[in-house]
């Protein structure tokens, strides 16, 4: 069978990149001819549907002209000599199939449960981000309601789904495993470091990741070895904030979320950002996958900071692993594997919450042990074996 692939590029590789890049092998391991068809994200038109929008509301409003120039991009695409229609990350599911599989990640979230979040932070007017909001909902609800078959990448985000667009019936989920392969967290396991030399958060540096936040909380652990793996456009503020946060008599306690991490993330003018060991914290950038597992392999325990994410694919890594993961409760997606004081720690989103629960598991090698231990088998639920038998149902339910 031909199966394309529709996919934005936003030249970057992160979590589903790897997901993608999986069942894009796992398709082709099962007879299928699979070709991705997909649009850069950074070469769309400067005139959506031939609109010419004023330079001043561009700069005012920069992600919702990209978004309807790529909404407009995918709709272009003509699929018809494929068999099969995969569509991926927003706006992809504009392209249209007679068999349209939705391997749905998430909605362009910054015009639906981020919305709020998004004003908070500074990052666009509250009454002209929410008119773009609406524009936006109306726009994907009459793309997303000819989508043949959804595949869910969790819970969080087919409840999504069903709050925003009444869509059910044609709704399931599918579950990714690691997206490190398992051959490569093996051979971490086999000849990595001991467990217990560092904490880890692995993240990309974009709103609203939050590695802010534990950079927060290791600033009350500095005795603490931390590791931060991850690039993007807020790493910058990260390693200036923790210089910041380690300058003699600041008060930790005292340093809100409009500090932290719920800001655009700009360094002041004038500011460098700072070296990339600050204090017990090593800001080590992109890794290869190698690397990564034993970063994991040698953890004391990770921590996954994000606010309301769609999937934790790094909290299953960890877990594969054997560490025990810290999350926060507005995590959404993140927090699904995790249960408190069984696998990991399910905390207050505070720099305070998450140290305390890090020094926990230093403190007690026993509970560490425990955690881990369960953590391993919630892992071994969350196999690439059963995500492909979801999406190879998806698939027969559509071209059987």
């Amino acid at each position: 069978m031909r199966i394309a692939i529709a996919k934005p590029d936003f030249g970057v590789v992160g979590g589903f990149e790897k997901v993608m890049s999986r069942v894009e092998c796992e398709l082709v391991s099962r007879g299928h001819s699979v070709h991705r068809i997909g649009v850069e994200m950074d070469a769309t038109s400067p005139v959506p549907y031939g609109v010419a929008v004023p330079p001043s509301l561009r700069l005012r409003l920069p992600a919702f002209v990209r978004y309807m120039a790529a909404m407009e991009a995918f709709q272009r695409i003509d699929a018809s000599a494929y068999d099969l229609l995969v569509s991926t990350q927003p706006p992809s599911f504009a392209t249209g199939h007679r068999r349209h599989l939705s391997l749905f990640s998430h909605h362009q979230r910054l015009y639906y449960d981020l919305c709020d979040v998004w004003v908070a932070a500074g990052f666009a007017d509250a009454r002209l981000q929410r008119h773009a909001a609406a524009v936006v909902r109306r726009v994907d609800h009459r793309h997303l309601s000819r989508v043949s078959l959804f595949l869910a990448a969790s819970e969080v985000v087919r409840e999504r789904l069903r709050h925003y667009n009444g869509l059910e019936d044609n709704v399931g989920v599918y579950l990714a495993g690691t997206g490190l392969h398992e051959s490569v967290l093996a051979a971490a396991a086999q000849t990595g470091a001991a467990a217990g030399e560092h904490v880890l958060c692995v993240t990309r540096h974009e709103f609203p990741k939050r590695a802010e936040l534990f950079v927060h909380a290791m600033a009350y652990l500095p005795e603490v070895p931390a590791r931060l793996v991850g690039g993007g456009g807020r790493l910058g503020f990260a390693i200036d904030l923790a210089r910041r946060l380690t300058t003699p008599g600041v008060d930790l306690d005292a340093v809100g979320d409009a500090e932290v991490w719920l800001n655009r993330g700009i360094l002041p003018d004038g500011v460098a950002a700072a070296s990339p060991l600050v204090g017990n914290i090593a800001f080590l950038g992109h890794v290869d996958d190698a690397e990564l597992a034993r970063l994991y392999a040698g953890a004391l325990c990770v921590v996954a900071p994000a606010h309301l994410e769609d999937y934790g694919l790094t909290v299953i890594e960890a877990m594969s692993a054997g560490r025990p993961v810290v999350v926060c409760r507005d995590g959404g997606g993140v927090c699904l594997p995790v249960e408190d004081g069984v696998n990991g720690f399910v905390v207050e989103p505070t720099g305070r919450a998450v140290a305390e629960a890090v020094a926990r598991i230093r403190d007690d090698p026993g509970l560490a042990r425990a955690l881990g231990e369960r953590a391993r088998e919630t892992a071994a639920e969350y196999t690439w074996d059963r995500a492909m038998r979801q999406i190879m149902d998806g698939v027969e339910r559509l071209c059987g």
